[in-house]
């Protein structure tokens, strides 16, 4: 997740129609009526009212999973040990389908389990990464709405993908950090977290290396540097070379290199490759490499920031064409409406292949009420496809 903004900062004045702001921000989009607009503002110019709107919307939506039915672990020790992890293409005998909660435990991360990083109020953008000894480890955002920076990059761990602790936070700049997007390359831990300086102007891209993993991570280069502002970096390898899409919510763009940590990536001859697509057109989780096409996941923003998962298949792509089509049975990830963790927005989904299924980790915000308890109540969730 990217950091979510008052109405005041999102619109400008003229509002009235549908058309989208000039200065693209490339996070949270909000179409509201006027009175909820003047609501929302008054509740962000008090810091004691934003306290009791935001425990409000936590105690509404935010409950304890029952626990009751717990899937059983599937023992992934030894499939992934290899040099680079996951691996392009995939040995998947198959793509993830049909995306459910996994049994009655989520959410498994919320912004109570949260201890270093003082009053936090929400976690998202999960990405799971898998040992060679099976053992599981997640990177996601942590978020504080009057916090500078607002956003950090923690980690949790679990011993068979369902029953997570927190760690701690392992990667904080002067910058809101999200999107912490890691895998392993010829050996190394490597992390591309989605940075936002907000009035600094377009965030580069940065690519981190584990000193020690999973805890130190340098900076050890700078990819893409964008015109304007553009998010959530994600990279593969296809066809001998390293792939990357990004986005603005609107348009999608593709970046393309032989090495990984060479500095300045080129960009596709036909950038932005999709134009006009808020359907889809902003990352949302890691793409899946197989033989013949790749598996892409793009947050639809048409209405709200990051409200479902659409799922693309990516059938050509070279340094002069690029060709996606829209897989059958997408949108693949949708929120569930009425009151929950994930009522009212999903955007982030991260699978990993187990030998039986698909093991993903997922997020999700509430629905009823949200233009005025807020954005910032997103909570992290395991699913199985």
């Amino acid at each position: 997740m990217s950091s979510s903004i008052p109405v005041t900062e999102t619109e400008p004045a003229n509002m009235a129609d549908d058309a989208l702001p000039t200065r693209l921000l490339a996070h949270a989009r909000y179409r509201t009526e006027p009175l909820v607009g003047r609501l929302r503002r008054a509740v962000g110019q008090s810091t004691l009212l934003e306290r009791t709107v935001w425990h409000a919307g936590e105690r509404l939506h935010m409950r304890e999973p029952a626990g009751r039915h717990r899937p059983a672990p599937v023992g992934v020790s030894g499939r992934y040990d290899g040099a680079t992890v996951p691996s392009f293409p995939t040995d998947a005998d198959r793509g993830p389908a049909v995306f459910e909660p996994a049994g009655d435990i989520n959410p498994v991360l919320t912004a109570a389990d949260v201890t270093d990083f003082g009053r936090t109020d929400c976690v998202a953008d999960p990405f799971l990464y898998v040992t060679e000894a099976g053992d599981w480890h997640m990177f996601f955002e942590v978020y504080t709405h009057n916090r500078e920076p607002t956003a950090a990059i923690a980690h949790a761990e679990s011993a068979d993908g369902y029953d997570w602790a927190y760690d701690r936070v392992v990667l904080e700049t002067d910058e809101h950090l999200s999107y912490p997007y890691v895998f392993r390359a010829d050996g190394e831990y490597y992390m591309v977290p989605d940075r936002w300086a907000k009035e600094r102007g377009p965030a580069g891209v940065t690519l981190y290396r584990a000193e020690r993993f999973p805890h130190e991570w340098e900076p050890v280069a700078d990819l893409v540097q964008p015109a304007t502002p553009l998010h959530d970096f994600s990279p593969f390898r296809w066809e001998g070379r390293w792939w990357a899409l990004l986005g603005d919510g609107t348009d999608l763009y593709a970046y393309y290199s032989d090495e990984l940590e060479a500095p300045e990536w080129t960009p596709h001859k036909a950038n932005p490759v999709v134009e006009g697509r808020p359907t889809a057109a902003r990352p949302g989780g890691r793409p899946i490499v197989f033989d013949d096409r790749v598996l892409a996941f793009y947050q639809d923003c048409s209405h709200r920031y990051g409200e479902r998962i659409h799922a693309y298949e990516i059938a050509e792509l070279t340094p002069d064409s690029y060709v996606d089509a829209p897989r059958a049975d997408s949108p693949v990830v949708n929120p569930t409406g009425g009151l929950g963790w994930n009522s009212g927005a999903m955007h982030q989904v991260d699978p990993w292949y187990d030998g039986e299924g698909w093991h993903c980790a997922v997020d999700g915000n509430l629905g009823l009420g949200y233009q005025v308890l807020g954005e910032h109540h997103w909570a992290i969730g395991i699913y199985r496809a």
